[in-house]
């Protein structure tokens, strides 16, 4: 058993997860000719549409992968759905060893001058061990399309195999992307491992970029997780990052629970982090809240920074109050 199936193994106890399959079945079908190929899983719930888009003016057009040049950005749009709800899987395999992973949904097109060899039917779970065996292996070049392809996939594994490569033994970068993709991408399990992550590592930087996944994640209490991490982290930074990513959120509750904060905070900076919060609301509700805080009971250099936000903010009624202000 590689170092990360025995990880990801004693990880998985408290998640009920079962982590032992090797997918040698897979490897052996991968390795026994170089080239593309192609195989479909199921893909994880609410993951939507997994596909290549290009930037024109105008807003972000549909294009296809191309596995040979990487044309187009890469965009998990979870505005979208995949017809197929499953996500297609493509290796690239050099000398009988892979060297590339990626993964769209099926009904992506994908495009390459070489065929694109497919081998399904491949079981879910020969496809997670086989994906993040690839991944410890190849952790100094692995390809930043790894990370989705391990968390997009269905199958319960991936969840237990993220947290593996989010292990304080791993390097720090690996630990932001995997942590990242299980808010974004692995409900419940994944959200409570960021939540730990968030309220108890030792590194203020990677709590902070807890907090931000927990932000990203779609159980239906994520927003109440932020905010509690707004009120109790000991770092400045990570509680203000905190009050700007609940302004993220589109919750009705955020402009009270920033500006509330914003009441009883005493650090400065977390204040003038707080204000800026509330200035990346909703026009309406910032316009609302910044005028609120140039009203209330609030030191001056936090009343300046209101007014500044709002100007940049630019809607009638922020100039109608400036101009208001400006005339007293």
């Amino acid at each position: 058993m590689n170092k990360l199936s025995l990880i990801a193994m004693l990880v998985a106890g408290g998640l009920g997860i079962d982590v032992h399959a090797d997918g040698s079945a897979l490897r052996s079908e991968l390795a026994s000719k170089d080239g593309w190929i192609g195989y479909h899983v199921p893909a994880v719930k609410g993951s939507g549409s997994t596909c290549c888009y290009s930037g024109k003016p105008g807003g972000t057009a549909g294009a296809r992968c191309d596995l040979d040049t990487r044309k187009g950005t890469f965009v998990t749009d979870d505005r979208a759905s995949s017809a197929s709800g499953d996500l297609a899987i493509y290796w690239h395999v050099t000398n009988g060893r892979p060297d590339q992973v990626r993964a769209f949904s099926a009904d992506c097109p994908v495009t390459s001058q070489q065929e694109v060899r497919w081998i399904d039917p491949v079981d879910a779970r020969e496809s997670v061990a086989a994906t993040a065996e690839w991944m410890d292996r190849n952790d100094k070049r692995r390809d930043s399309e790894g990370f989705p392809a391990l968390a997009l996939q269905a199958h319960v594994d991936a969840t237990a195999a993220l947290i593996a490569l989010a292990a304080p033994s791993r390097p720090l970068d690996s630990r932001k992307e995997a942590i990242f993709w299980l808010g974004q991408a692995r409900g419940a399990d994944g959200a409570n491992f960021v939540e730990k992550v968030a309220a108890g590592d030792a590194s203020p930087d990677l709590r902070e970029h807890a907090v931000f996944a927990l932000s990203e994640s779609n159980v239906d209490d994520a927003y109440e997780r932020v905010r509690a991490i707004s009120k109790k982290d000991a770092s400045g930074d990570v509680r203000g990052k905190a009050l700007f990513w609940m302004a993220q959120m589109e919750d009705p509750r955020a402009a009270a629970d920033i500006s509330a904060a914003l009441s009883s905070e005493t650090s400065e900076d977390v204040r003038e982090e707080a204000v800026f919060a509330l200035s990346q609301l909703e026009d309406a509700a910032a316009t609302a809240a910044l005028i609120a805080v140039i009203r209330g009971n609030h030191p001056r250099a936090v009343k300046e920074k209101a007014l500044f936000w709002l100007g940049q903010a630019g809607t009638d009624e922020a100039m109608a109050f400036i101009d208001a202000v400006l005339t007293e």
